[in-house]
């Protein structure tokens, strides 16, 4: 089958402008200390694409982009007053964001092709290297001095359509902030703005001191490396819940995201033994977000890395004779652990604190271990992307780009809410035999639709 996207897709990009806050930052707000989760955090950018059909009033005859171009900047300066340490730039050396209001790159570019035919071309051979086009940088990791905390970057398609690309320092914040300065932006835009709801909560230091501390290592970048999108749709999910009880012996509703999780686990473990006679030793990492796990709640819009992770492993060849049952039993017991501790981060100083360091200290001793495969499962489902409406409609997609690290799986929620997009990113070899694998053929879902959202009786948290 043909990809529809290997079409002749050209991106005309126009020159950069820094976009500043409209008013200056004070200068008791110049130095932005981070705390020793940002410390502990990966460099990396954390990449985020979200496409909008034409707007309504849109006519060929009455180009719109320049319009929407201009008030999408004037709302982001607005935003970036209360969100000013993306206007500034990071120095290591002194731990801190020099918030001197330097800027937000801002690029606006344009396509020959519609909309359309990026949705069409979605299915089985889609590559998801060809979406990093529509970032403003590459996805690598964020350097110290002149790298930007937030780039942006504004394509119009043929159609009238738009792809807003964002590229964010994870150095500073994660997922959970990511969406609430997008939810403020869209506020603004539609100036519908509500203060306290969507303005950032400056506090993680006051819980998280800074330590020096090393950051979580994912191994070396590696652009060459394969990446696919497994979409498993909300009936795949349903049907692994069936697989691992639910409905039966199981009386609680499995969390869809750990069904992903065990399914690609069991698939990879078994993936290493084919190649191997016996598989390694196993290790999982995935992030857990802590605003609602710690004793007392943190604010949702507290701003910076507040996550912490769960890790699941198993021994040389321990893997080989468990089912999908049982490493979803794994990963739910880790869940189940995790949640414990993280009750007590808050409330036991230094000794809650090391809750949070020794994982990551753990998985940076395997990720280098030969003898170990690590694997690092991250999930941005149930995130608020599909309802940043910036006064044109929803998205019709939010999707993930390419990253150049190895052993990385990125889950998204589907357009209809109830299922799964799971960016992989493995070695050429063991990709070929992953797509290969009974189970995930069983459950994957080659097609693109889109929909409304669904309830499929599945818990859509942890």
């Amino acid at each position: 089958m043909v990809n529809k996207l290997c079409m002749k897709m050209e991106i005309t990009n126009h020159p950069s402008k820094l976009v500043k806050p409209s008013k200056p930052t004070p200068p008791i707000l110049r130095n932005y200390t981070i705390s020793f989760i940002d410390e502990l955090a990966p460099t990396n950018k954390i990449p985020l694409i979200l496409y909008y059909y034409a707007p309504p009033y849109f006519s060929p005859q009455k180009p719109h982009n320049k319009t929407i171009c201009d008030h999408l900047e004037a709302s982001l300066s607005e935003t970036l007053c209360e969100f000013y340490p993306f206007a500034g730039r990071y120095t290591r050396y002194i731990a801190l964001v020099d918030c001197s209001d330097q800027g937000v790159p801002y690029v606006l570019a344009n396509t020959n092709v519609p909309l359309s035919k990026i949705l069409g071309g979605l299915g089985r051979g889609f590559k998801p290297d060809l979406l990093n086009d529509f970032l403003p940088c590459e996805i690598g990791e964020t350097k110290d001095g002149d790298d930007p905390m937030l780039s942006i970057k504004v394509t119009t398609f043929g159609c009238g359509g738009l792809a807003i690309g964002m590229c964010f320092s994870h150095r500073i914040i994660d997922v959970a902030t990511l969406c609430t300065f997008i939810n403020n932006w869209v506020a603004r835009s539609k100036g519908v703005y509500e203060v306290k709801k969507y303005s950032p909560v400056f506090n993680s230091t006051l819980y998280f001191p800074p330590k020096d501390l090393p950051k979580l290592y994912l191994g070396p970048l590696r652009p060459s490396i394969s990446a696919h999108v497994f979409r498993f749709n909300r009936d795949a999910i349903f049907a692994m819940g069936k697989t691992v009880g639910y409905g039966g012996t199981m009386s609680q509703s499995p969390s869809k995201v750990q069904l992903v999780v065990a399914l690609l686990w069991k698939a990879f473990v078994r993936i290493d033994q084919a190649n191997n006679g016996q598989s390694k030793a196993s290790f999982i990492a995935q992030p857990i977000e802590l605003r609602k796990k710690l004793d007392p709640q943190l604010p949702t819009n507290s701003f910076g890395n507040f996550w912490g992770l769960i890790t699941s492993q198993l021994k040389p060849g321990k893997g080989e004779n468990i089912g999908f049952q049982g490493f979803y039993k794994i990963l739910s017991d880790s869940v189940k652990k995790a949640n414990t501790d993280c009750s007590k981060i808050a409330k036991h100083g230094e000794e809650g604190h090391h809750v949070i360091i020794d994982s990551y200290l753990e998985s940076n001793r395997n990720v280098v271990d030969d003898d170990v495969n690590f694997y690092l499962f991250t999930s941005l489902c149930y995130f608020s992307f599909y309802k940043a409406d910036f006064g044109w409609g929803k998205p019709v997609w939010a999707s993930q780009g390419k990253y150049p690290i190895q052993n990385l799986v990125v889950m998204m929620d589907d357009q209809e809410g109830g299922g799964v997009e799971a960016w992989v990113h493995l070695n050429e070899k063991c990709m070929r035999e992953l797509e290969q694998d009974s189970d995930i053929k069983k459950y994957n879902n080659t097609s693109f639709s889109q929909g409304k959202n669904t309830n499929t009786g599945i818990r859509s948290k942890m």
